[in-house]
């Protein structure tokens, strides 16, 4: 399999207005088929020493860059978020080692001649029950693209999987950068701050992948909320979660992790029912119930300024 990279070029994102800023991206490329496997067979293989592979991954530099590649052939590794036919086809995966806190989008350009499925792993490519995806779900709707929050010191797999019997090309950008607020699922619902004012809201999430991710984690699906704060002052949050529920409660100015101001979780509390308190000066602000698992439950969120 070779390895080569093209000529620097100028690329704007497609379709992401806030990411209409010019990102120069040095363009690397794949090419040739990857490694015939005749054993056959679909889900996680141990060992997978193929360039590309989870055991093998392709290392990609701390700079915008857009990758290009193939597969075909037997799926070895499949996530949760697929169904075994969406992802049960090849796949190539990426390692990111970040040397700063940083956002990351991967954007599916649209000469890729499948639907991908994009998967993101902390500190190693297999998943398991305690290494959860950080992404993993497809591009879609009108934002093509997904993202997620990057820590130093930590090592993230980023791959490219693709549906059952799938021999197709790809090209993915990959930017680090934050996502524009229509990244993320920003509920029509809004917080008004109002002095001695209360906000309630409860809802039951499903056990399916989310999209907002910060230091706290946060692989499943959560709620989040705009807070409009008009006078300089403390407010305080309370979450109480039924016992299925592993509840995230971050708040943060943007949709990407790298603007979250603070955040905790069950994992940090040992309880499903905690509080968090922050002061805050005038400004919009987000407030994100997350889930640091898959498995869904419900939830009440109490606001009191």
């Amino acid at each position: 399999m070779t390895v080569f990279r093209l000529r620097s070029r100028r690329v704007t994102a497609p379709g992401v207005t806030a990411l209409a800023v010019s990102l120069i991206l040095a363009c690397g490329a794949r090419s040739g088929p990857v490694d015939e496997d005749t054993d056959g067979g679909t889900g996680v293989t141990p060992i997978d020493p193929r360039e590309g592979g989870c055991d093998n991954p392709i290392v990609l530099p701390l700079a915008n860059i857009e990758v290009r590649g193939r597969v075909q052939g037997p799926s070895r590794v499949e996530g949760w978020c697929g169904d075994g036919i969406n992802d049960g086809g090849a796949e190539d995966t990426y390692l990111i080692a970040p040397a700063a806190d940083t956002d990351v989008l991967l954007l599916m350009q649209p000469s890729t001649e499948f639907t991908p499925t994009l998967r993101v792993t902390r500190d190693g490519c297999y998943m398991d029950d305690n290494n959860l995806p950080r992404v993993c779900a497809a591009p879609y709707g009108d934002v093509p693209f997904r993202h997620f929050f990057a820590e130093a010191g930590h090592e993230y797999f980023v791959t490219v999987d693709s549906p059952e019997g799938t021999d197709g090309h790809y090209a993915m950008q990959v930017v680090y950068t934050s996502p524009p607020i229509e990244g993320c699922p920003v509920h029509s619902t809004q917080i008004n701050q109002e002095i001695g004012g209360f906000f309630t809201w409860s809802n039951e999430l499903g056990g399916r992948a989310g999209t907002v991710d910060g230091r706290c984690g946060g692989p499943g699906a959560e709620n989040m909320f705009q807070l409009n704060v008009f006078t300089p002052g403390a407010i305080t949050f309370t979450v109480t979660a039924d016992v299925s529920f592993a509840p995230v409660l971050s708040i943060r100015t943007g949709c990407g992790g790298a603007t979250e101001l603070t955040c905790t979780s069950m994992a940090e509390q040992g309880t499903s029912n905690f509080s968090l308190t922050w002061n805050f000066d005038p400004g919009t602000y987000f407030v994100v119930i997350d889930q640091n698992d898959v498995v869904g439950g419900s939830y009440k969120l109490d606001v009191a300024s």
